[in-house]
């Protein structure tokens, strides 16, 4: 079986590149390929730590990583390295694994100031459209996502949010439309917090607002099962020069049966993935987000329910593992 070392470079515990990673592990598992991950410290560990969702890494050194091998035919060779997250805090690490030949995941176009500043773009997978045309000769390949069985409760009461909740989601935007419900349909704020963004963006505006209540643990189903008993799932992020590919609460969503909600500044004027009023709905504002909520449109829920549970099959983790199969030119 091929070997590939996968390298998680960043602190953050939750959000995309966790649960992108934990997918990307199954998808290259179902095609034949074993992944090892790996968190770069200053010494090696022999034990395992547990990185959520079922998934576990090791803490090695850079020295360590540099002389990883691997049997191939009988022979020992260089593992295969994937950089699957470069956060700027370990920058350094990025270009010192770049430089002996691994490959690079870029999640948003944002995060090219935190990667090597040689950076060549065929070595590069990115996750939505957006980045294959402002990142010209990056490899696009969709989030890799293995589905739960198709759920089709309809028993559902009013939205929830499973983002995290901070700058770039914009959560204020949720307690601005909660201001404006009833009790009954308010939105069910959950995910991890950024703490430093609700103690000086969030605390002294909404004082209705109680820290570190919100997080859920990091199961593979905790989201998914979460979402079962709403009808909306509310995701309100905005990131300057990214948009209109899928995010993990949209597959997510998707998957249980409900609607994403996203923000209008998500979509942009190239055709993609996230399409309003066939696989989720876009607001602008918490006045329109407050009347979605209160029953506007909801004679097309069926539809759009459906298809978002069939673009899910873009997302197939055979169909990805092979298109990581062919990029990493595993044969």
């Amino acid at each position: 079986m091929t070997h590939v070392d996968l390298f998680y470079l960043s602190p953050n515990p939750y959000g995309g590149w966790v649960t992108y990673t934990n997918h990307l592990i199954e998808a290259l598992n179902a095609v034949g390929v074993k992944c090892t991950l790996f968190k770069i410290r200053p010494k090696s560990e022999r034990k395992s730590r547990e990185f959520g969702y079922g998934k576990h890494y090791r803490n090695i050194s850079m020295a360590e990583a540099k002389n990883r091998k691997t049997i191939v035919n009988n022979e020992y060779k260089e593992t295969i390295k994937l950089v699957v997250a470069g956060a700027k805090q370990f920058k350094e690490e990025t270009q010192m694994l770049y430089d002996i030949g691994a490959s690079i995941v870029v999640h948003d176009p944002t995060e090219l100031k935190n990667l090597p500043v040689d950076l060549d773009p065929k070595r590069c997978v990115v996750i939505r459209q957006i980045g294959a045309r402002t990142f010209k000769g990056a490899t696009f390949i969709r989030h890799p996502y293995t589905p739960f069985p198709k759920h089709t409760n309809l028993d559902r009461k009013g939205a929830v949010s499973t983002s995290r909740i901070d700058f770039d989601k914009h959560t204020e935007i949720l307690l601005d439309t909660n201001r404006l419900l009833a009790e009954d349909k308010k939105i069910n704020i959950r995910g991890f917090e950024n703490r430093i963004f609700t103690r000086f963006k969030i605390v002294p505006k909404y004082p209705e607002w109680v820290q570190s209540k919100a997080h859920y643990p990091r199961e593979n189903d905790f989201a998914f099962k979460l979402m079962q008993d709403y009808v909306f799932n509310v995701d309100m992020t905005q990131i300057v020069g990214d948009g209109g590919g899928t995010q993990y609460t949209a597959l997510e969503s998707w998957n249980a049966g409900c609607i994403p909600i996203i923000h209008n500044k998500w979509i942009l004027d190239e055709p993609d993935d996230m399409k309003p009023d066939y696989n989720c709905f876009a607001v602008g504002s918490p006045e329109e987000l407050a009347t979605l909520l209160n029953g506007a449109y909801s004679d097309s829920i069926p539809s759009i329910r459906e298809n978002g549970y069939n673009a899910l099959k873009l997302h197939d983790p055979i169909i990805i593992g092979n298109q990581y199969r062919q990029f990493l030119n595993i044969e």
